[in-house]
């Protein structure tokens, strides 16, 4: 199965969503087809994961919207780690609780995959959160989340309720707090089924309950960078830059009297002068260069023999996230936590390489077979071009 940005949406178009949907209201994809994601994750995964790989407490936990739950009512007492007690664990579920699982696309590749398709379009990280609940049950109670999700339906069915949005867009800083946070009336009941798609902008007030069978979904969480940041971080470099914004706050100015009109004709002329002078562009290449580097790439298949000739046929990786960075005599590709600089004549077959839908090594530009066969080379080891068989 290869997953895509289009086949998540289908059939709601990338330019429907972004012009209607993100960041302002909720989205239903209702589809009908209960296997639509059965390739991607299922009930036996799940059960394999749990009792064959050890997880440990937190990345496995459990939550009930009906009883406080600890750690310790289903963890090892005698060793520490937060190792699980499965039968503890499973009865616990068998009476109501909801079995969440973190990080899941860690662990299971059609989850990475997935993750690496939308974070090459959203340019923004996502990670995975997996809920198995029982039958009629309820995980959380109503809640808003300071990030977007996308939550998708495995298997069985749960009801959502929808309620007003309290804080438009908030930052991670402004997290859901019981009792100051309180919902309005349910604005819209929904019940998703296997195969559907919500999703929910963050700050939507949200409560989800499994109907009369089991259920299961992921929720992809969308970590992105915002305004804000672009903002702090330019006041940042500005202040770094400019010694009037270092300057001390006036001497005084907590006592009683104090001219609060010339402080505040101070900060409005630094303000002018910090608009004037701000460069929002290297922000933005550092902002992209950090989020490239930190993105991992698919490093599966290197195990095996990957002899490269001019006949050899090559494509490159589904979803890649890289930069190309260059100056007067190198190019330098940017991918993972690696860099390769080279020089500035491979530019021109680097750049076909990573772009071309598949191509011979005889094809590529601008380089003599020699040239050609090393630089696959390199990329195939690298992880950035597989080898068609």
């Amino acid at each position: 199965m290869k997953v895509s940005w289009e086949w998540l949406l289908d059939p709601v178009t990338s330019a429907k969503f972004f012009e209607v949907y993100y960041e302002r209201k909720p989205l239903w994809v209702e589809r009908q087809d209960p296997t639509r994601f059965d390739n991607l994750l299922s009930l036996d995964a799940i059960d394999r994961f749990l009792a064959t790989t050890s997880p440990c407490y937190p990345d496995v936990f459990l939550v009930d919207a009906t009883r406080a739950l600890s750690s310790e009512d289903y963890t090892c007492a005698d060793d520490g780690d937060g190792s699980l007690d499965l039968p503890r664990m499973y009865d616990l579920f068998r009476g109501g609780a909801t079995i969440s699982i973190r990080r899941m696309h860690e662990r299971h590749p059609a989850l990475a995959a997935l993750c690496r398709a939308l974070e090459s379009v959203f340019s923004a990280h996502f990670q995975t959160n997996v809920y198995l609940s029982p039958p009629n049950a309820q995980g959380f109670g109503t809640h808003f989340d300071s990030h977007d999700v996308f939550v998708l339906q495995i298997s069985g069915s749960k009801t959502w309720s929808l309620y007003d949005t309290l804080i438009e867009l908030p930052l991670h800083e402004q997290r859901f707090e019981k009792g100051k946070h309180i919902p309005g009336p349910v604005t819209q009941q929904l019940t998703i089924r296997a195969g559907d798609l919500l999703y929910c902008p963050r700050g939507l007030f949200h409560s989800a309950h499994s109907t009369d069978e089991p259920s299961l979904h992921v929720t992809l969480g969308l970590m992105g960078k915002t305004w804000a940041d672009v903002l702090a971080e330019a006041v940042s470099a500005a202040s770094l830059a400019h010694p009037a914004l270092r300057a001390n706050l006036p001497v005084g100015f907590a006592n009683p009297g104090f001219d609060m009109k010339g402080a505040s004709d101070t900060f409005r002329s630094l303000l002018e002068s910090f608009v004037r002078c701000v460069q929002v562009g290297p922000m933005l290449e550092r902002f992209a260069t950090d989020f490239t580097t930190s993105r991992r790439p698919d490093f599966r298949g290197l195990l095996q023999d990957q002899t490269i000739t001019l006949d050899s046929k090559v494509s490159p990786r589904s979803h890649l996230i890289y930069r190309l960075e260059h100056d007067a005599d190198h190019v330098t590709l940017l991918f993972g936590a690696s860099a390769i600089t080279f020089p500035i004549a491979v530019r021109s077959a680097l750049e076909f390489a990573l772009t071309a839908p598949s191509f011979k090594v005889r094809d590529l530009p601008g380089l003599d077979d020699s040239g050609k066969r090393v630089l696959v080379q390199r990329l195939v080891r690298e992880g950035l071009l597989g080898v068609e068989k």
